[in-house]
């Protein structure tokens, strides 16, 4: 847990220099998300071969909620395989660290942005995975203002039917959107209720304890349907 903190440390420092070097791009809903990313990364639960980012049983990650690009590069710069001099050029012309994640950049797995699209794209990964028999699992970090999104609950409904126990879901709950509050607040328990709904396991856990975040990541491994982790953060 210790090394995890200290990661965790790096991490945000890691998003304030890309944010600040650049003079834009969402550094608080980034850092909301820090402490669950980095556990998922470094806490054991990621099977990830950085060497080979093509490997075809790599586990896949996607950032649904892709405006927090300086949290994606910066876990990629703790794991060793972006420099600190790269950070800097966020944003800049040429660079591949775009203010979200394109495929210029070795580790993304799919282009995002538009708010609402990168449950769909899990879906699908982890459905591909089911057809070819392979063992990755798909992780999909959400903003709770795209749980707002119709496509959102599409890709839930269909997930559920497909039985799809290798798709992971991270909503990060920080109450707050661009321009206000989101539809339920921090009001995680309604966010349970209907993901539970459609046929999903869920977990609720404190965002920044990661004892909690450890716990729900070992419990959503090897069930029978898909599983999503609400996590209640602070921006």
């Amino acid at each position: 847990m210790e090394n995890l903190q200290s990661l965790a440390r790096l991490i945000r420092y890691f998003c304030i220099v890309q944010t600040s070097t650049a003079n834009s791009g969402h550094l608080t809903s980034s850092l909301s998300s820090v402490d669950l990313m980095t556990t998922l990364f470094f806490g054991g639960f990621l099977r990830f071969n950085p060497k080979i980012p093509d490997f075809p049983e790599n586990d896949r990650v996607i950032f649904s909620k892709g405006h927090a690009s300086p949290l994606f590069y910066g876990l990629w710069a703790a794991a060793g395989q972006v420099s600190e001099e790269e950070l800097l050029t966020y944003r800049k012309f040429g660079s591949p660290l775009e203010g979200h994640p394109s495929i210029e950049f070795a580790y993304t797995e799919a282009p995002t942005g538009s708010l609402g699209q990168g449950l769909s794209i899990g879906l699908g990964m982890a459905l591909a995975a089911k057809m070819d028999k392979s063992s990755y699992k798909t992780y999909v970090l959400l903003g709770d203002s795209e749980m707002a999104e119709g496509s959102i609950w599409e890709a839930l409904e269909i997930a559920s039917h497909y039985k799809l126990n290798n798709l992971i879901g991270i909503i990060d709950v920080n109450r707050l959107g661009q321009s206000g509050e989101t539809m339920y607040g921090w009001d995680v328990k309604e966010y349970q209720k209907r993901i539970t709904s459609f046929g999903w396991e869920t977990v609720i856990v404190d965002g920044h304890n990661f004892k909690e975040i450890s716990q729900a990541f070992s419990l959503v491994q090897g069930l029978n349907k898909p599983a999503m982790i609400i996590a209640k953060t602070i921006k």
